[in-house]
């Protein structure tokens, strides 16, 4: 299986190819959704032996098949799971496995999240601790530009719509998404994935993109 699928057309071309197929309420690329990270029970299988890896050039992307079936419990994701471990348990970084983890990667790929050495990785996960006391204080940010008549998230958590609708984080984001869960936030902005066809009949893109309650 390919480990990262062709991106067919790119931005306001991807748009205007759905809006050509699917009618009025389409997804657009890197579009802003809203989703409650506190109810978010299932993490995309990233895996390129088993499933595409759907990537942000992906975002808006409507695509059927089973890939939405490639899922696992999200705090069983190794990034949540220490996540959760340091900021809502108080447990230290290197006891919650993350350098041990990440040192792996580094040997394995030469490079992993931007660390090539140790040092890397003790500073990023300072840059995490950084992160999480900002959103504490500030709260979380909404980095929303609008772009072609509506609202882009370029960067930020991933999610991926499944054909019920329900979301399904994309595995970017990870950290931002465990500390919103560690703080029990019900409500961030999120860059729009794959979407499955049956969830555009659904209309549950409408949902999605007004303020959750």
């Amino acid at each position: 299986m390919s480990s990262s699928p062709f991106a067919i057309l790119r931005g306001p071309l991807r748009d205007l190819a759905n809006l050509l197929s699917g009618g009025g309420d389409f997804p657009r690329a890197q579009e802003r959704i809203w989703i409650n990270p506190s109810r978010m029970t299932r993490i995309y299988t990233r895996n390129p032996a088993q499933t595409p890896d759907y990537k942000r050039r992906h975002s808006g992307m409507v695509l059927a098949g089973d890939w939405d079936q490639r899922t696992e419990p999200i705090d069983e994701s190794w990034k949540i799971a220490a996540c959760l471990a340091h900021f809502r348990d108080g447990v230290a970084w290197e006891e919650t496995g993350i350098y041990d983890r990440m040192h792996e990667m580094v040997k394995t790929r030469g490079q992993f999240d931007s660390c090539r050495t140790m040092e890397d990785i003790v500073a990023r996960y300072q840059t995490i601790d950084a992160l999480y006391a900002d959103i504490l204080k500030n709260g979380y940010r909404d980095e929303t530009v609008h772009r072609l008549g509506s609202p882009r998230l370029p960067e930020g958590v991933y999610v991926h719509l499944d054909r019920h609708g329900d979301p399904i984080f994309g595995a970017i984001g990870n950290h931002r998404l465990a500390i919103a869960r560690a703080l029990g936030l019900t409500r961030i902005p999120a860059q729009l994935g794959v979407v499955h066809p049956d969830a555009i009949e659904r209309n549950a893109l409408k949902r999605l993109r007004r303020d959750i309650e």
